[in-house]
């Protein structure tokens, strides 16, 4: 199956867990394409397509959104997952900001919905975000929290989906 995994990421973390899923997804030919390289990939030739964002203080990714706006019929017969990444300790909270960093229709469509945890990433945020994660998660260094069973949770949903 030729799969396409299109994410967006502000420090990293979204694309090193699309990196994951790649290498997991041995039996595909997989595509990994950064929206904010390359903002109008050609989708069509893909059978199936993981989509992945970022969470940031409970939103999405805007480039994210704007992409799945302009491609929202295409992407619903690609067999679509989506997954995102946080930090957000709450399970239904997790799946809030899961349900809305897609548009619904596409989010109802998805063969498999994950949230697959996050990172703070201090030696990569600025100085207002590093405030701002101290003060809020009480921690003054980087701390990774991807949760490895739910990207191989997305991977079983996705290929037998």
């Amino acid at each position: 199956m030729k799969t396409a995994i299109i994410y967006t990421s502000k420090h990293g973390t979204t694309a090193k867990v699309a990196q994951m899923l790649a290498t997991r997804l041995t039996d595909n030919q997989v595509s990994i394409i950064d929206l904010k390289k390359e903002q109008h990939p050609d989708i069509y030739s893909f059978d199936g397509i993981i989509l992945g964002a970022p969470i940031y203080a409970s939103a999405s990714s805007k480039t994210m959104q704007r992409f799945c706006k302009e491609n929202i019929e295409t992407l619903k017969q690609k067999r679509p997952a989506l997954f995102v990444c946080g930090m957000e300790p709450d399970s239904a909270k997790q799946q809030q900001e899961l349900a809305n960093a897609y548009p619904d229709e596409l989010y109802q469509s998805a063969v498999s919905k994950q949230f697959v945890g996050g990172e703070f990433l201090f030696e990569k945020m600025n100085f207002f975000e590093r405030a701002i994660i101290k003060r809020i998660a009480k921690t003054d260094k980087s701390v990774s929290q991807i949760k490895e069973n739910e990207i191989d949770k997305l991977i079983v949903e996705f290929i037998n989906g």
